[in-house]
């Protein structure tokens, strides 16, 4: 089970200004919004711990290539492998 001081623990070491999940909730919210919002989400992370079972639209990533500088890297070939990489662990929990 998950306590609410390792939940602190975690959230001290989260990285601000960050973009959003498909949940659009900022890491800000969870770092800053008080000791209720602390307990609701200690609630559900050891529900999912419970039932052993994390939502379906936790496993879906993003991945948005921003060129900054240097060679610019193939996005296509970092989607195919972050498809072989949800297929193994599809795989592996079957």
């Amino acid at each position: 089970m998950i306590t609410i001081e390792e939940l602190n623990e975690v959230l001290k070491h989260a990285k601000n200004k960050k973009s959003c999940g498909f949940d659009n909730i900022p890491m800000e919210l969870c770092i800053f919004g008080g000791n209720e919002l602390k307990i609701h989400l200690t609630e559900l992370f050891n529900k999912i711990i419970d039932k052993n079972q994390m939502p379906q639209e936790w496993e879906t990533g993003m991945v948005i290539n921003i060129h900054k500088k240097g060679t610019k890297v193939n996005v296509k070939i970092i989607e195919e492998l972050l498809y072989c990489l949800q297929l193994t662990d599809c795989l592996q929990t079957q």
